[in-house]
């Protein structure tokens, strides 16, 4: 079963302030790696969740970046910008028919 994900409505949680809703370049369906990239400051690193998956800085502790206040709420130590993009729900219950 092939996992699907909402990139169209990821969001950005900085390490202050409130999260930012993101969308891909030019209307694509996701997002291209550079992309991702710009956003996280570095290399990405991902961590599956039950409700989605969150895209790190897989560098940020080692650099020194500020823990993210976001990530402290999902029991992980996560530093830098973090990305959150929810599951496509509707997508896994059509494919389970």
């Amino acid at each position: 079963m092939t996992i699907k994900y909402k990139w169209n409505q990821a969001l950005l949680y900085k390490t202050t302030g409130e999260p930012i809703a993101i969308k891909p370049l030019d209307d694509k369906d996701e997002f291209e790696k550079s992309e991702l990239e710009t956003f996280v400051e570095g290399y990405l690193g991902f961590v599956k969740q039950a409700n989605g998956m969150l895209i790190i800085n897989d560098d940020g502790e080692s650099l020194g970046l500020p823990q993210n206040e976001m990530a402290g709420k999902n029991g992980y130590a996560l530093f830098g910008n973090v990305i959150f993009v929810p599951l496509d729900d509707d997508a896994q219950n059509a494919t389970k028919h």
